[in-house]
């Protein structure tokens, strides 16, 4: 490898790292809406099932297996799959905004020309070996990504990066 590719480098493992970023967030959002709507509709049957118990007494069992399936979903929320996911999500967004912002300011020493090529070749290392640790640690099974995600995560990151990076993004 040329030692003058090492900035390129670095500065493509810093736009990947700002797409993943922006990726995690969505997605994390996205499952909010779904741990937001199993809340919603548990709040509802139940508060609903025990108005309608009161109105029409004549049909205890249903409302009291509306009630009781109301009360299981409460029970196994931290079961389902997208609720795990939630949670690994937000961790894992908020370890790559972490991540970013310090290859951001390790990005402006590469591209005030302050580090050696060895010290870039160092970095781009760290960055990366940080990166899959973090997916490691909150994802250790993986995930399947969206495509959909990954095209708004991506065009969010080019567009951040084209107004924040002007001269750079042109590389």
């Amino acid at each position: 490898m040329q030692a003058s590719q090492l900035p390129s480098l670095y500065w493509a493992q810093l736009r990947q790292v700002k797409a993943a970023s922006i990726y995690m967030r969505l997605y994390r959002n996205r499952l909010a809406r779904q741990v937001r709507t199993v809340e919603l509709i548990k709040a509802i049957s139940s508060s609903g099932a025990i108005a309608g118990w009161v109105i029409w007494r004549d049909l205890p069992f249903v409302w009291g297996s509306i009630i009781a399936a109301a009360q299981f979903l409460d029970a196994v929320k931290g079961v389902f799959p997208f609720a795990k996911l939630h949670r690994a999500a937000s961790d894992l967004t908020i370890a790559m905004e972490i991540i970013w912002i310090d290859a951001d300011a390790e990005w402006t020493e590469i591209y005030a020309g302050r580090l050696t090529d060895q010290e870039i070749a160092k970095r781009l290392q760290k960055l990366r070996k940080l990166q899959l640790d973090a997916e490691r640690k909150h994802f250790p099974d993986g995930f399947e990504p969206s495509t959909r995600l990954v095209e708004l995560a991506e065009a969010e990151a080019e567009s951040y990066l084209s107004i924040t990076y002007a001269d750079e993004v042109t590389q």
